[in-house]
């Protein structure tokens, strides 16, 4: 394969994890069930630890607890966008990569049942997802791959369970007839970001200025990520309320398996580490913040073997992300 080719390659995977690793809205990992009718798939195995979550201040008076409390049948409509900018040098030698195009998906909520625990009960589906705008030098074949892949996802729906906090409790999601391999792969993949449309709120009650962190470990398609993040409660009125968030993300040296990557190809990651800033906007009536954006950076240097070579040879990614969720 071209040199050319596996860095596109190589920045497709680069981009799943990013999407994949940003807290695009602050909540828990709790690994889903995925189903399908008439052809079985096996549920994911457990890729997450339960979240610790500390309040390091509860801010001032008034205080009360933040809860999520949305009305039976409430529907909201949610548009992810996803933009990124990648630098990737191999051997030393710098190369330009594929230019990677914005992701848009657009998913549905309604939620169809409330507990006495406060449990909420929803159903979701995807109903729009392709890319937009210039892919630059990206290759036809891996640009028609991606938009294939994102468009794949259109249909798939599920039913699924989140306490009044924010954090999931479990679900399945329900892939059509017609599902290949690969879709069953990526919903699989996209259930953590299904995990991260709701807010990680705090067992006690706070007062504008408090201050809770979120401390957690994943397994991200086969990337094993520590994280912290801190979240600041900047206002509160009228059951509206706005978070800022800061987060950090590393990973440890291991090796990297992805159906992206070319055949034959071994990927080790020497390291990874990722920084982040965002704001929510969220009414706690709603089941998704109204508005949540968010800028990352992610720095990691990595060795790659490619089929019928002994020699390896170091890669380094410098990412930048930019992702915005608004709900109506």
């Amino acid at each position: 394969m071209k040199k050319r080719q596996f860095i596109a390659s190589l920045c497709l995977v680069s981009a799943g994890w990013a999407i994949e690793l940003s807290p695009a809205s602050l909540s828990a990992k709790t690994p889903l069930l995925v189903q399908q009718p008439a052809r079985g798939v096996s549920a994911p195995a457990p890729n997450s630890k339960t979240p610790q979550v500390v309040l390091l201040n509860p801010g001032v008076e008034p205080r009360q607890q933040l809860r999520l409390k949305p009305a039976i049948n409430v529907k909201q409509t949610t548009v992810m966008t996803v933009k990124m900018d990648m630098e990737i040098s191999a051997s030393g030698r710098s190369s330009p990569g594929a230019k990677i195009p914005v992701s848009v998906m657009t998913f549905e909520t309604k939620v169809t049942k409330i507990d006495p625990n406060g449990d909420i009960h929803y159903e979701f589906a995807y109903t729009n997802s392709d890319i937009v705008g210039d892919t630059g030098n990206m290759p036809p074949a891996v640009r028609d791959a991606m938009r294939s892949a994102l468009k794949s996802m259109v249909g798939v729906k599920g039913s699924f369970i989140m306490d009044n906090r924010g954090f999931h409790k479990g679900g399945n999601f329900i892939l059509p007839e017609k599902a290949d391999n690969n879709l069953k792969q990526m919903v699989r993949q996209m259930s953590k970001s299904l995990e991260q449309v709701a807010s990680s709120l705090p067992a006690e009650a706070v007062g504008k200025g408090a201050k809770w962190r979120v401390s957690s470990s994943s397994d991200f398609s086969g990337i094993k990520v520590n994280d912290i993040s801190t979240y600041e409660l900047a206002s509160w009125q009228d059951g509206v309320a706005s978070v800022n968030v800061s987060v950090e993300q590393q990973a440890n040296p291991q090796n990297i398996t992805s159906p992206q990557l070319p055949p034959g190809t071994t990927l080790t990651l020497k390291s990874l580490a990722s920084q982040g800033r965002g704001a929510t906007t969220m009414r706690l009536d709603r089941l998704i913040p109204v508005r949540s954006t968010w800028s990352v950076s992610s720095n990691s240097e990595m060795s790659a073997k490619t089929a019928g070579s002994s020699q390896e040879s170091p890669i380094t990614t410098k990412m930048v992300m930019e992702m915005t969720l608004e709900s109506k």
